[in-house]
């Protein structure tokens, strides 16, 4: 838990200096999105670059981690039937002993 407020924690530094270098440059840049053509200052462009890198990284990796959340919980019901086979065998060689 510590690792996860130790990222945020520096990306939110990385996000503060980012604007910070942004906004000491008032220059308007001509910025084209898929579908509209506009004039912004170079922070908001900064600040819409940041926003849909973040949104994409946690799109990329939620989709990892639910992959990975599948596959465990997948196997663990194997464990489950795994244990369940060796109780009835364990059961089986006791019966057969005494």
């Amino acid at each position: 838990m510590l690792k996860f407020w130790l990222y945020i924690l520096v990306l939110l530094v990385i996000c503060v200096l980012g604007l910070s270098i942004g906004s000491a440059n008032e220059a308007l840049v001509s910025f084209d999105f898929l579908i509209v053509k506009t004039e912004m200052s170079l922070a908001m462009v900064l600040v819409v670059g940041v926003v849909f890198g973040i949104i994409i990284g946690l799109y990329i990796s939620s989709i990892f981690c639910l992959k990975v959340w599948f596959k465990a919980r997948s196997s663990h019901a194997q464990v489950k039937k795994l244990k369940k086979q060796e109780q009835k065998l364990q059961a089986k060689l006791e019966e057969a002993q005494g």
